[in-house]
């Protein structure tokens, strides 16, 4: 049996997945397998992924589905035939340098607490930082640490959450608090799963020497129609399942500004605001089944104590690297 299992899910991204693959080869870490699963792709993914086969140097399992079940779906589907210790998480957009395994491998190794590493993610040409690990801020809205210079953040420390992209989860910890929630599809779910497993108690470490390059939204795109709306939604999921009452009401004022800031942005700035407001009202329409979410969180997840919660929150205007990457975004409108 593997140490780590590789999930990988895809949907019409032939011009990476074969890159990806290969560069799981390329690991110095070598007790690993990989499980593929396909969401219906209409392009040459799934030939190109059989035609791999025969050169991959690690067991790949493949599955192909009729429908696209989204990101959570799929490496839920995916978890059910992995046998690792360790569950890495592989975006087919992106692809792992050698030490990427060996690197994540030995830091949650070295301390059972943790749950969660997050890799260095840099954009394909290495040029910037993509994400640093995520940080929440105080609007409950959870960001990737960017940076322009690929040489930023390059101390191991404790952060937030892990950008999905490339991460890897202790089973142990998934077994206790669950995997992706599949209401959510795709975008945020990642954000999710490292509150969940905050609030349990597991810590979720840097590892700013476990590579990967990404390219960056290239299966939905950052303002896309999707992308707008799964991530409005999803991110009302976020709080509604995860935040404690006391801290919400603490925030409040944080919570109505971002929500200005977001409406401005995306409904104004971008011209989307009809699906802005469609995104919120399908929010809303899910409130009691993430309230019953919320319930079960609290009574089965629930570890730490609320200023625990508090002491990993970024208030809004604390971050002048953030503000200053996100005011270029609204002036370019990326």
């Amino acid at each position: 049996m593997a140490t780590v299992s590789v999930l990988i899910v895809t949907y019409n991204i032939q011009e990476t997945i074969v890159e990806c693959l290969e560069s799981l080869n390329d690991q110095k870490f070598k007790d690993i397998e990989a499980i593929l699963v396909d969401n219906n792709s209409k392009d040459n993914t799934k030939a190109l992924v059989e035609s791999f086969k025969s050169k991959a140097s690690y067991p790949l399992k493949t599955i192909y589905l009729d429908t696209n079940t989204g990101f959570c779906l799929g490496n839920n589907t995916a978890l059910k035939h992995a046998g690792g210790k360790y569950i890495a998480l592989l975006n087919p957009d992106a692809r792992a340098d050698s030490r990427w395994l060996e690197e994540l491998v030995a830091a949650m190794d070295s301390n059972s607490a943790v749950g969660v590493c997050a890799s260095k993610v840099l954009t394909w040409d290495s040029s910037a930082i993509d994400s640093a690990g995520d940080m929440m801020l105080s609007t409950f809205r959870c960001f990737k640490r960017e940076a322009a210079n690929p040489d930023r953040y390059h101390q191991p420390e404790l952060v937030f959450g892990a950008c999905a992209a490339g991460a890897l989860y202790r089973k142990e910890m998934i077994e206790q608090i669950g995997f992706f929630d599949e209401d959510f599809f795709l975008q945020c779910e990642d954000t999710d799963l490292n509150f969940r497993s905050q609030l349990a108690g597991w810590k979720v470490t840097y590892v700013p020497t476990a590579l990967i390059y990404h390219k960056v939204s290239n299966s939905i795109g950052k303002t896309s129609d999707v992308g707008v709306y799964y991530s409005q939604r999803n991110m009302e999921f976020v709080r509604i399942k995860n935040v404690p009452v006391s801290i919400l009401i603490m925030y409040t004022p944080h919570i109505v500004l971002g929500f200005i800031i977001d409406f401005v942005y995306f409904g104004l700035i971008l011209s989307k605001w009809r699906l802005f407001i469609k995104a919120k009202i399908d929010a809303l329409k899910m409130l009691s089944t993430m309230l019953k979410k919320r319930k079960q969180i609290a009574k089965e997840i629930k570890k730490v104590d609320n200023a625990y919660i508090r002491s990993l929150i970024n208030p809004l205007f604390n971050d002048r690297h953030f503000i200053k990457l996100k005011l270029k975004r609204i002036v370019t409108k990326k």
